[in-house]
C-alpha cells in the first residue's frame, strides 16, 4: 500500500480504491464547473447531486477564468472557488480538484490565458521555460487559494489532478513532453498539495494514472493493470453523452448503455468513476471553444437548468446501489467468470454477503443480485419503471417583448477611430488578444467588368461576412471541421516594430472563396471576421496552440489578382462603446426601418409577473442568425440558428451502437434555445441582440418552464 501521511483526513491508495480514514471508498462522481452556472445555481446542482446519489463532485479550474489579465487574479462572485468548495464540504461531498494549467474542456483555448500566445518564445505544454514561469506564476497563487479546503486540512479535496489527456500530445512534445508532466506533478507537491495527485491518460512516471471514455473494456483494465500496479482504477471521465458542435447534430446516449458500461467496469475491478458532465451548464459569453455551441447541456443528468433528467433519475438508482454494497466490492473477494455466450459474472464475498453482477455484450444489458439470488437491480427493467413515472419538461411562453428597437454598427467607412494599415491582412488575434470576436479587414479593390467575381482567401478562420460598398455580398458556409490542420508555420502578425513578417505556406482547412455580383469600377470591400472561439488542444491545430490564428492571415486574391493594402478595425463599434451595459450611448430608431439590413444591435423590454420569477427560463431564438445575446448587461452568449448536418467518417466515436449513442434530426438547429438565468432577470428586463445577417427579432420571446 502506498501512502501520504496527511493531516485531518488522510487519503491513501492501494489496488482496490482510494482510502478516506482507512476505510476503502467507492468514488460516484459527478463533474460540475462552477464556472458554467451563475454562483446562485451553485447549492442547488450540488443539493440535486446529492439526491442522486454521489458522493464526490469534480471540477475544473479554468486558468483564464482566474488570471484574465497578467498577474490579475479574480476569485470573487462567479469565480468564488472557495465558495464552490465550501458548499460541498456542507453537502459531506468528496471533491477532485482538476487544477490544469490545461484543461480542454471544451472551454476557450482550452483553459488558458489568450495572451499566453503572445508571450516570446513560447511553446505550449512543454519543457519550455515562457511557458513553465506563466504556469508556476500562476499555480503558486492557485494552490494559496484552494489550500485551506485540501483534506489533510479538513477539507473536502481528496485528490488534485495536474494536465489533463497528455497521451493527445504527447508524440509531439517527446522527452520534453515527459520532463514537462513529471515537472508538473512535482510542482505541485512543492507548493503544499498533499492529497494524491492524479493525471488522466497520460501521466508521469510513478503518477496515479486514470481512463476516460465511454466504456472501459475488460482488455483496456487488464493493460492498465499490467501498466500501474499497485493503483486503484479510477475512471475520472465517464462520457454520459458527446458535446454539441455549430453545424452538426446533437448527440444523445441511452442511459442503460451507460449503466451496463459502469457495471462492467465495477465488475473488472474499478473502484470509482465520474461522469464528464453531471451537470455541463452553459458557455455564457465567450467561454467556448472552436465551434462548441452555448449550451454545454451535454445530455447529463442534471438539465441545464440544473434539474434531474430521466437519465439522472434512473442512474441514481444504480449510484445507490453500489454505494450501499461498497464494503462488500472493495474489501470482499471477487472471482470473475466468462461463459461461451459473452456473459461477463464477476461475484463479491464479504462478511457474509454477496453481491452478483452479470453483464452481457450482446445485447448489453446488466443485472445485480444478492447472495439469495434476488435481483437488486436490472439495466432494462430499472429503466422500465423510471420511465413510466418520468415526466418531461414543458415550456409555455411569456408575453412577447415590447416594441424592438435598433442601431445599425458602422462599417469601417462610417468609424472614426484610427484603422491600423499594412500591406497584408494582419492576423486577429494579434490585434483583439481575444478580447472581441470581431475584427473588420478593409481594402479597395478594382473590378474589371460587370456580373460574377470572385474572392479567394487563402488563410482565414472563422467566419467571414463580405461587404461590397457597404452591402452584403457572402457569407462563409458551414459545417466547419473541428481538427483543421496547421495554420501557419509564420502567420503574418504585427511586430514591435511595426513590421510585418513573412506568410509562409500552411496546410490546413482555411481556405475560404466567395463568389458575388458587382457592377465594374473601384469598390470597397469590408470582410467582418467572427471568431466561434479559440481552440481547445493541439490535435485541433497539428501544432502547439500558440499558433491558433483568427481572421485573415494569408492571401486575398479577387478575380486572380491580389490586394496589397488593407486596413483593420478589431473590435465593433458598440463594443468600444460597450453598448450591452450602456444602452444610451447611441440613438434608437424602430427597427422595422432598418430591417433588412446586416450587422445591426437590437434591444427591446420584457416584463415578467413576479409570480413567475422563481422558474426556469430559456430564450426561443428563432429568426435570428448569428451574433452575440446580452439580457441586463449579462453576455448569454454566441447565437447561431444553424441546421445541423449530418457526420462523416471523422465522428468522435468509434462504434455508436456499442456505446449507445444517437443523434438529433437532420436540418434541426444545432441550437435554438439559450438558458437564461433567473439570477440575472427582474420584473423589467431588456434583451439586446447583436445580430450579423438579416433577421426578423419579433420571432425571438422568453419561454418559462411549467411546474
Amino acid at each position: 500500500m502506498s501512502s501520504n501521511n496527511i493531516g485531518s483526513r488522510t487519503i491513501t491508495f492501494d489496488e482496490r480504491a482510494f482510502l478516506v480514514d482507512g476505510q476503502r471508498k467507492l468514488l460516484v462522481s459527478g463533474e460540475i464547473h462552477y464556472a458554467r452556472s451563475p454562483r446562485e445555481l451553485w447549492p442547488v446542482l450540488l443539493d440535486n447531486a446529492k439526491e442522486l446519489g454521489l458522493n464526490c463532485i469534480a471540477s475544473y479550474v479554468f486558468w483564464n477564468w482566474h488570471e484574465p489579465e497578467r498577474d490579475v487574479y479574480d476569485f470573487s462572485g462567479v469565480r468564488d472557488l472557495g465558495h464552490f468548495l465550501s458548499l460541498c464540504a456542507e453537502r459531506d461531498l468528496d471533491v477532485i480538484l482538476r487544477a490544469g494549467p490545461y484543461c480542454c474542456a471544451e472551454w476557450n483555448y482550452g483553459g488558458y490565458p489568450p495572451y499566453l500566445r503572445d508571450e516570446p518564445g513560447i511553446v505550449i505544454r512543454t519543457w519550455n521555460e515562457p511557458y513553465m514561469s506563466r504556469v508556476e506564476k500562476y499555480f503558486s497563487h492557485l494552490v494559496t487559494e484552494f489550500r485551506p479546503y485540501l483534506a489533510s486540512n479538513g477539507g473536502p479535496i481528496i485528490l488534485v489532478q495536474v494536465e489533463n489527456e497528455y497521451a493527445n500530445v504527447a508524440k509531439r512534445y517527446g522527452d520534453d513532453g515527459q520532463r514537462y508532466i513529471a515537472w508538473m506533478g512535482d510542482l505541485a507537491k512543492k507548493l503544499g498539495v498533499d492529497v494524491p495527485v492524479i493525471m488522466c491518460e497520460g501521466g508521469a512516471e510513478g503518477a496515479i494514472e486514470t481512463v476516460n471514455g465511454f466504456s472501459i473494456s475488460q482488455e483496456r483494465m487488464q493493460q492498465f493493470r499490467k501498466a500501474h500496479p499497485g493503483m486503484p482504477a479510477i475512471w475520472t471521465e465517464l462520457w454520459p453523452s458527446w458535446y454539441d458542435t455549430w453545424g452538426f447534430q446533437r448527440h444523445y446516449r441511452d442511459p442503460r448503455n451507460i449503466a451496463s458500461h459502469i457495471l462492467s467496469f465495477i465488475s473488472n475491478g474499478g473502484s470509482g468513476f465520474n461522469y464528464y458532465m453531471f451537470h455541463g451548464g452553459t458557455n455564457f459569453g465567450r467561454t467556448s471553444m472552436y465551434l462548441q455551441t452555448t449550451s454545454y447541456e451535454f445530455d447529463a443528468l442534471l438539465d441545464e437548468y440544473g434539474a434531474p433528467t430521466l437519465k439522472g433519475r434512473y442512474l441514481a438508482r444504480l449510484h445507490n446501489l453500489l454505494i450501499n454494497n461498497s464494503a462488500t466490492i472493495l474489501d470482499g473477494e471477487c472471482e470473475v467468470r466468462n461463459d461461451a455466450k459473452g456473459v461477463s459474472t464477476a461475484t463479491w464475498r464479504h462478511a457474509g454477503r454477496s453481491i452478483i453482477i452479470s453483464c452481457s455484450k450482446s445485447p448489453f444489458h446488466a443485472v445485480v443480485k444478492d447472495e439469495k439470488g434476488s435481483v437488486l437491480f436490472d439495466t432494462e427493467k430499472i429503466y422500465s419503471a423510471v420511465h413510466a413515472s418520468h415526466r418531461p419538461p414543458k415550456w409555455k411562453e411569456l408575453p412577447a417583448p415590447l416594441d424592438w428597437q435598433a442601431w445599425a454598427e458602422p462599417r469601417p467607412s462610417e468609424r472614426t477611430d484610427d484603422a491600423i494599415s499594412s500591406p497584408v491582412p494582419l492576423e486577429q488575434l494579434s490585434l483583439t488578444h481575444d478580447k472581441s470576436d470581431y475584427c473588420w479587414y478593409s481594402a479597395e479593390i478594382k473590378l474589371e467588368k460587370n456580373g460574377d467575381h470572385v474572392l479567394e482567401l487563402s488563410h482565414c478562420a472563422d467566419v467571414m461576412s463580405i461587404f461590397i460598398d457597404g452591402k452584403p455580398v457572402g457569407f462563409s458556409q458551414p459545417p466547419f471541421l473541428e481538427n483543421r490542420g496547421p495554420t501557419s508555420t509564420t502567420p503574418a502578425i504585427k511586430t514591435e516594430n511595426n513590421k510585418v513578417n513573412a506568410l509562409e505556406s500552411a496546410v490546413g482547412h482555411y481556405k475560404q472563396s466567395f463568389t458575388f455580383a458587382s457592377s465594374k469600377g473601384k469598390k470597397r470591400l469590408d470582410i467582418l471576421a467572427s471568431s466561434t472561439g479559440m481552440v481547445k488542444g493541439d490535435w485541433m491545430l497539428g501544432a502547439s496552440m500558440n499558433t491558433e490564428c483568427k481572421g485573415i492571415w494569408g492571401k486575398a486574391i479577387c478575380d486572380k489578382r491580389p490586394i496589397k493594402s488593407w486596413e483593420m478595425r478589431p473590435f465593433l463599434a458598440g463594443e468600444k462603446l460597450n453598448l450591452p451595459a450602456f444602452t444610451k450611448s447611441v440613438s434608437w430608431h424602430n427597427a422595422n426601418k432598418i430591417r433588412s439590413q446586416s450587422c445591426v444591435w437590437y434591444r427591446s423590454t420584457f416584463i415578467i409577473p413576479k409570480r413567475v420569477l422563481k422558474s426556469d427560463f430559456r430564450l426561443d431564438a428563432e429568426g435570428l442568425g448569428k451574433g452575440m445575446l446580452f439580457i441586463n448587461g449579462h453576455a448569454l452568449g454566441r447565437h447561431w440558428l444553424v441546421e445541423g448536418k449530418g457526420y462523416g467518417a471523422d465522428e468522435p466515436w468509434q462504434n455508436r451502437e456499442l456505446e449507445g449513442l444517437s443523434l438529433g434530426p437532420v436540418g434541426e438547429a444545432t441550437q435554438r434555445y439559450y438558458h437564461v438565468p433567473r439570477a440575472w432577470l427582474q420584473e423589467v428586463n431588456e434583451l439586446m441582440i447583436f445580430e450579423e445577417r438579416e433577421c426578423n427579432p419579433g420571432k425571438v420571446c422568453l419561454e418559462t418552464r411549467k411546474a
